[in-house]
């Protein structure tokens, strides 16, 4: 069986992903949802990209993250898979600013985000309200103009 999630994140500039934690949510509660389908128990499922070098970083974390949440993996044992058939290196997550990327943040590093939040009770996807956190996700701000003292 093989499964199709599209996912769509907006960027601000030349940034691809992490994908936030809704995103993770929602491609975990998915993946759990058919692994424990009776009609689909003797099918296997495939978790598969294109080429493109940013979907690939995408598809690699979800796939990593769900790793690290439900099968108890450490970070460094779902990395290791995913690096395991590939020859191709996974591209680095970047920042949305303008300009040279100044540092890396690999998909290692995300996984290990993701376990920290874990052991630390930032997050529990047994009690994680989707919507609350999209909710106040984004930030947006009003500036309002002031007169100035004359």
């Amino acid at each position: 069986l093989q499964f199709c999630l599209v996912v769509v994140k907006s960027g601000f500039y030349a940034d691809f992903g992490p994908l936030n934690l809704a995103m993770v949510y929602r491609y975990c509660c998915k993946l759990n949802k058919k692994l424990k389908s009776y009609s689909l128990s003797r099918k296997k499922i495939v978790h598969y990209t294109c080429f493109d070098q940013r979907k690939r970083a995408n598809a690699a974390f979800l796939i990593g993250a769900y790793a690290v949440i439900y099968l108890k993996k450490t970070p460094e044992e779902a990395y290791r898979v995913l690096l395991s058939d590939s020859n191709t290196p996974y591209l680095p997550f970047r920042d949305a600013s303008f300009g040279n990327c100044t540092y890396s943040l690999t998909i290692l590093d995300c996984l290990q985000g993701i376990r920290k939040g874990l052991q630390h009770g930032f997050f529990d996807f047994e009690t994680f309200d989707v919507d609350e956190y999209e909710h106040y996700e984004v930030c947006t701000f009003k500036f309002f103009p002031l007169k100035p003292n004359v």
